[in-house]
């Protein structure tokens, strides 16, 4: 597998050959893994019903009760395109703002742009699916994840308590440029106009070139990208320590620090490359954002985004030292306060695209899963009599093995090479599997 956990654009600067998934480990890294025939006891199974979402909720409300004390709850997802995984998560989300007070779910797509679907939502006469195409990568734009959003918006056209979707990953810069722009423009006390003009710069060239690099042949200027980019960086870096004196009302102020923060996270792969000489954890940024969406104890968020990101541990071949998945970093930012539920599947299809990396217009196809590596965990799971079930990965006991696990992100690849072996206890809480799968459902 050709993919890293870093910055979608590292690959571009390090003028290495392709960036492909945005979500899935590089080539596992060199060790034994325990291949031999494992039976699971049935003690360990929980036979999931996905007939209708009462069943669901009735045979879940064990797993949900674990996640509802926790500030962070991530759902992960074995490919970046399987119907049944965004449908369950949906549901799961369902109980836990409905029931447990959750107030936001955050997915793996652009924080500024998630921000700017979220505010689209609230209007009185907004269409979901053309929001979703104007903000959303294209692995969530599927009828799956409409679901999700209308019943947001729904729920927020009856309630005084809003519910809100959130976004934590930083590809694209222009949506902050533009927010802060306007609102250097708005409140000119402000003293930003400068700066803002300076970013909005930068973020052109950025995002310019980052819709051309699925472009086959496609050239750009990269030196001046790269000191362009750099600038972009020190910009966002000087709105951020301009924003506490900066004459703001105070939720203008707050939304301004999250739109800069966004566009430092952006520019961050430039900074590290061109001045620290290192690649950027992409992880660990989206472990910040995360972050930052809980600022109080009684703060909770749903993180919608892979398995390779939220798992706890990820031995990365060409990045021993990452540092885990994002989930490692938000469990040392807010130890005991996080829960990890991994997704998984043996056989059906799904959704993937060719471009080279993810934008909001890859287009999307579905391909067939490869049958699972013998000895991997999907074969041992998809020989379990229950086609649908979740499990303690806590609870394995002697079945707690280092085999191989099947991360599939948006790329069509699904065979050996996608494959890291660890023991499951490593990275999740618990493991909800889908024998078969299909292809998320095209947005109409």
């Amino acid at each position: 597998m050709k993919t890293t956990f870093r910055s979608l654009l590292a690959t571009a600067l390090l003028a290495t050959a392709s960036l492909v998934a945005t979500a899935q480990p590089s080539a596992p890294v060199a060790t034994t893994p325990d291949t031999a025939r494992l039976v699971l006891p049935a003690s360990l199974i929980n036979p999931v019903n996905t007939q209708s979402f009462e069943s669901f909720r009735a045979a879940v409300l064990p797993l949900v009760k674990q996640m509802a004390d926790k500030q962070v709850v991530a759902m992960g997802e074995g490919t970046h395109g399987t119907a049944e995984f965004y449908r369950l998560r949906f549901w799961l989300t369902r109980i836990l703002m409905e029931e447990y007070g959750f107030k936001q779910v955050a997915l793996e797509n652009d924080y500024t742009d998630t921000y700017q679907l979220n505010e689209g939502l609230r209007k009185p006469k907004a269409a979901v699916a053309p929001l979703m195409k104007a903000h959303l990568y294209s692995i969530w734009q599927n009828q799956e994840t409409a679901e999700l959003l209308t019943w947001l918006q729904g729920y927020n056209r009856q309630h005084r308590r809003q519910l809100q979707v959130r976004g934590i990953d930083a590809a694209y810069v222009l949506p902050e440029a533009h927010e802060l722009s306007a609102l250097a423009a708005r409140y000119p006390q402000s003293g930003l106009q400068d700066l803002t003009s300076q970013l909005t710069k930068a973020a052109q060239l950025q995002d310019s070139v980052w819709a051309g690099l699925n472009t086959k042949g496609y050239k750009f200027p990269r030196q001046r990208w790269l000191s362009s980019g750099l600038e972009g960086y020190y910009v966002a870096d000087k709105i951020q320590k301009a924003l506490p004196t900066a004459r703001l009302p105070r939720k203008q102020r707050e939304k301004a620090q999250a739109f800069a923060l966004d566009a430092k996270m952006g520019f961050d792969v430039f900074y590290q490359f061109t001045v620290l000489k290192r690649d950027v954890s992409r992880d660990s940024l989206m472990a910040e954002m995360t972050r930052s969406l809980v600022p109080g104890q009684n703060d909770k968020v749903i993180v919608w985004a892979h398995d390779a990101h939220v798992s706890r541990k990820i031995a990365m071949a060409d990045d021993p030292n990452n540092g885990g998945g994002t989930g490692a970093f938000i469990e040392r930012m807010l130890p005991g306060k996080y829960f990890v539920l991994g997704t998984s599947t043996a056989t059906g299809t799904f959704a993937a695209t060719t471009d080279r990396h993810i934008t909001r217009t890859s287009p999307m196809a579905s391909y067939s899963l490869e049958a699972p590596l013998a000895g991997s965990w999907e074969q041992t799971l998809g020989a379990v009599a229950a086609p649908v079930f979740y499990l303690q990965t806590q609870a394995l006991g002697a079945q707690n093995l280092k085999r191989p696990h099947r991360f599939v992100g948006y790329a069509p690849s699904s065979g050996k090479n996608d494959y890291a072996n660890f023991k499951l206890s490593e990275a999740y809480d618990a493991l909800l599997f889908v024998r078969q799968t299909t292809a998320a459902t095209p947005l109409r």
